[in-house]
Order: structure tokens, then sequence, then C-alpha cells
């Protein structure tokens, strides 16, 4: 029975392990953005999206301008776009734009 229990557990800690939501630090993302952008921008947040688990929300100001993208852990894929959610019909793009100082 013990041997279980420590087979439970240590299955537990490897998907946590596995579903880490820690973020790209703002110089990983920088590095991986100035592939792909102009130069003139500066990221401003990096943070987990709670609502879709291993992805982030990356706020950049580009001329001054709010701009919202979404990334993965390892800032190799970028995603650029609105993000609505279907059942409440948000626009979680447009609010998290709204949030950028």
């Amino acid at each position: 029975m013990v041997s279980i229990f420590k087979i439970a557990i240590s299955l537990s800690l490897l998907s946590l392990c596995a579903c880490s939501t820690q973020a790209p630090t703002k110089e990983v993302v920088s590095a991986s953005i100035k592939k792909i952008m102009p130069p003139n921008f500066e990221v401003v947040t990096v943070a987990p999206l709670k609502e879709v688990p291993g992805l982030f929300e990356v706020s950049i100001k580009m001329d001054k301008q709010p701009v919202v993208l979404y990334m993965d852990k390892k800032a190799q894929y970028v995603l650029s776009g609105s993000l609505l959610h279907v059942e409440t019909k948000k626009n979680l793009t447009i609010e998290a734009q709204g949030k950028i100082k």
C-alpha cells in the first residue's frame, strides 16, 4: 500500500513539473521578438495566461502603442491577433491592451 502511495506522489510531482507555468524572462522574450519586429519596442510584462495553460501574455509598447502578443514558455512561438472567449464573447486581447501603461 505504501508503494502505491509513493508512486502516486511521484506521478503528481512529475505532472506538476510538466505543467510548469514559469514565464520566459523579459530578456528572452525581447530577444525572440527582435527577430521578427522592428527594434523600437519595449517589453512591458510577461505573464501566464490563466485562461489558456501554457500560453503567456506578452505586453509590449511599440512606438508608444500598446501591443499584446502570446508566446509559449520557451519564447519560440508567437501568436499575434485577438484572443476571444467564446462563451462570454470577451476580447481578452483588447482588455489586455487597455491595461498597458
